[in-house]
């Protein structure tokens, strides 16, 4: 079998498009072969590159038929017999041996295009790597084109495809239009990382279970709040919210960090997630307003939803070092007061409204002089440092008084600062 058939393909006809193939296409194998090195280098030795390059296409590749079996599975497509003879095709060109592109470079050839399945170990077990070679070893087992099918929507079924498949969090990116003044929206993957789990944030358990119980019920298809996480600097809110990601992205939480620039990208959002079958958390960091700045008015809709409802898979978290998010003036306190605002105490509640519509909102305060102390002992173990308590707690106490605080971020910076010393 040649590349020909690859004309017959009806849903991943992307396939065509790529790069890989189009130079093969154009008679440039060399140049193939250039692309795979250049996306693939890091792969254990001896892999089968082209094994590699079609799943991680199949991973990536949104369709109609993947996305079908991404939400509810391919028993419910209606035409049955195209996606047998999609799946024949798909599996012929998987064992597709490529080289005979190059009759000069047998020998050499051979340990690229004919590898086997190779260890997952190579890579860190949450890296895309990991991920993209544990598949394509599922795909090197299978026996004929049905099973081949059975893993490919497995797949799909369990941990989905394309960008929501590949990432568990994104940035709202924007993109001018070629040619006119105008632009728009997009999601951009960020790399996949491990984050500091829940066991790192000391003194805030009655917190962190309010955060997690939420959540789960959220990832349960069950009624949930949006989420406010508010109070002191250097608490652990935005490390709450790593963690949150850390521990259930595996269950199909995806988080989108926004901005307030953002807030006029937040329909685009809804539109482009309310139909997947993941968990989307829109994450605020540090959110505030001004009083000049009126942006959270398109705040408030947002979380109540338009015409077309709230969107159950779509939650709303944010942490702010303010309790109702938009700045207060002494003369808000005042029940009349003629500012513009005949009733300015309407002004007051307008302010004090968006808050409220978060329906969980918890407080992260300053810890206790002794649980600093605790966290910076605890710290201390983590990194094995070869200093007495009394001295390191001694030094961290130091710390604290030149820094005016004593959280948990300060005694993380203490530590790191302990840190860049012993490697000096």
């Amino acid at each position: 079998m040649n590349l020909e058939r690859m004309e017959e393909l009806l849903f991943y006809r992307n396939l065509l498009e790529t790069d890989f193939v189009q130079d093969l296409k154009a008679d440039a194998p060399y140049a193939s072969l250039s692309r795979l090195f250049q996306n693939y280098s890091t792969m254990p030795k001896e892999t089968n590159l082209w094994h590699i390059f079609l799943a991680d296409f199949l991973l990536q590749d949104e369709n109609s038929l993947s996305l079908s079996a991404e939400k509810k599975g391919w028993e419910h497509f209606s035409y049955p017999e195209f996606i047998q003879r999609e799946m024949e095709i798909l599996y012929s060109l998987y064992h597709l041996n490529l080289s005979f592109f190059f009759p000069k470079e047998q020998k050499a050839i051979d340990s690229v295009f004919k590898g086997k399945a190779a260890k997952t170990e190579h890579f860190p077990s949450y890296s895309y790597e990991a991920q993209l070679l544990s598949f394509n070893n599922k795909l090197e087992a299978a026996k004929d084109a049905l099973e081949f099918s059975s893993i490919l929507e497995m797949e799909y079924k369990e941990h989905g495809v394309g960008l929501f498949r590949c990432h568990s969090a994104f940035s709202l990116e924007k993109e001018n239009i070629f040619g006119t003044s105008s632009s728009e929206y997009y999601l951009k993957g960020l790399p996949l990382q491990k984050y500091p789990g829940f066991s790192t944030l000391l003194g805030y358990e009655k917190e962190i279970s309010a955060l997690k119980e939420n959540t789960e019920a959220f990832l349960a298809g069950k009624k949930a709040n949006h989420v406010l996480l508010y109070g002191d600097a250097g608490t652990g809110k935005s490390s709450c919210m790593k963690a949150l990601l850390e521990e259930y992205q595996s269950k199909g939480l995806r988080f989108v960090s926004l901005f307030k620039k953002d807030l006029e990208g937040i329909p685009f959002l809804l539109q482009t997630l309310r139909e997947r079958p993941y968990s989307f958390i829109l994450y605020f960091d540090d959110l505030s307003f001004e009083n000049f700045e009126v942006e959270y008015k398109l705040l408030k809709a947002v979380m109540e939803g338009g015409l077309e409802g709230r969107a159950d898979n779509i939650l709303l978290y944010a942490t702010s070092n303010r309790r109702h998010l938009v700045k207060e003036n002494l003369s808000d306190k005042n029940d009349i007061e003629y500012q513009e605002d005949l009733h300015h105490s309407d002004t007051t509640e307008e302010k004090l409204s968006l808050a409220d519509r978060f329906g969980l909102s918890i407080l992260f305060q300053k810890p206790a002089y002794t649980l600093y102390q605790k966290i910076v002992l605890s710290l201390a173990n983590k990194y094995k440092l070869s200093i007495s308590e009394e001295k390191i707690l001694t030094m961290a106490n130091a710390w604290s008084i030149r820094r005016g605080a004593a959280t948990g971020r300060t005694a993380e910076q203490f530590i790191q600062s302990l840190l860049v010393q012993k490697k000096d």
